[in-house]
């Protein structure tokens, strides 16, 4: 292999940077790789910035761990597209990897640039979203379905197949909060408000109206609640019942681009947004 391959095949190894942006940087760093991996990362930042203000509501969540932690994370792009390349893929493997092995929470110089790197790519907006480490203190489990919607649940007692139960339960069912007492009051209010304005509509007796009222809020609560929740394997139990003698310590659940106000674009903007 002559020079001048081995040096782009070198920076393309070092940038992610296409065949031809790596034959460019070498030829304006008259193939000092050093110089031309600086230009990489100065263009790449230009992009960012032009690329910055998109809005990135695709993307995957996943869990990764290793023998001290677990960390679940969203990593966004603009499209569905891009979240299913495997250097989108690599590049939340990569963030994963530095934040399981940082003692900080914060985002390092290292894993900005990273994403900096990442969106000069793939040619579009990609964003950290959020992301949550737990020490391996207590058994830790997680799950993820298709990179699309991820949980993990910590028991207070080792059981992997209760946990892995549990875990495919917050995704399929989305509870609001652990139990009755954990849920937000200012979600109870409004939602009994709304069964209120309902019921005023009804010609019953108060005391009819306040037994319906109090059905209904008990089933909101029953619902929403993971351990009041029907177990999905078997709707006839909850998940109070199965988890038996051990007890959840604490769970969450990430949806990709739960929240974020979406745009509706069609295939060939898709395609338009990686070339421009």
């Amino acid at each position: 292999m002559s020079d001048s391959k081995q040096l782009v095949k070198q920076l393309r190894e070092m940038t992610g940077a296409g065949i031809l942006d790596c034959k460019k940087y070498l030829i304006k760093a008259n193939n000092d790789i050093d110089e031309a991996i600086k230009l990489f990362r100065s263009e790449a930042g230009v992009k960012a910035d032009k690329k910055g203000s998109r809005i990135a509501a695709e993307g995957i969540v996943n869990f990764y761990q290793n023998n001290d932690s677990i960390l679940l994370l969203e990593l966004n792009s603009e499209t569905d597209f891009v979240a299913r390349d495997a250097n989108f893929i690599k590049l939340a493997e990569s963030i994963a990897k530095k934040l399981l092995e940082n003692n900080e929470p914060e985002i390092t110089k290292e894993i900005s640039d990273d994403i900096t790197s990442g969106i000069s790519t793939l040619g579009e907006n990609i964003k950290l979203r959020r992301h949550l480490k737990i020490k391996k203190n207590n058994s830790v489990y997680g799950y993820s379905h298709n990179n699309k919607i991820a949980s993990l649940v910590e028991l207070k007692k080792d059981n992997e197949s209760l946990a892995k139960d549990i875990c495919m339960q917050i995704v399929a069912s989305n509870p609001l909060s652990l139990d009755e007492a954990s849920i937000d009051s200012n979600i109870l209010s409004s939602e009994k408000e709304i069964y209120k304005k309902e019921l005023e509509k009804i010609d019953k007796k108060e005391d009819i109206k306040r037994n319906i009222l109090e059905g209904k809020m008990k089933k909101f609560i029953n619902d929403n609640t993971l351990i009041n929740q029907p177990f999905v394997k078997d709707p006839s139990t909850s998940i109070a019942k199965i988890i038996k003698d051990n007890s959840i310590i604490s769970f969450t659940r990430y949806e990709v681009g739960e929240g974020i106000e979406k745009k509706t674009e069609d295939f060939a903007q898709e395609v338009y947004n990686q070339i421009s």
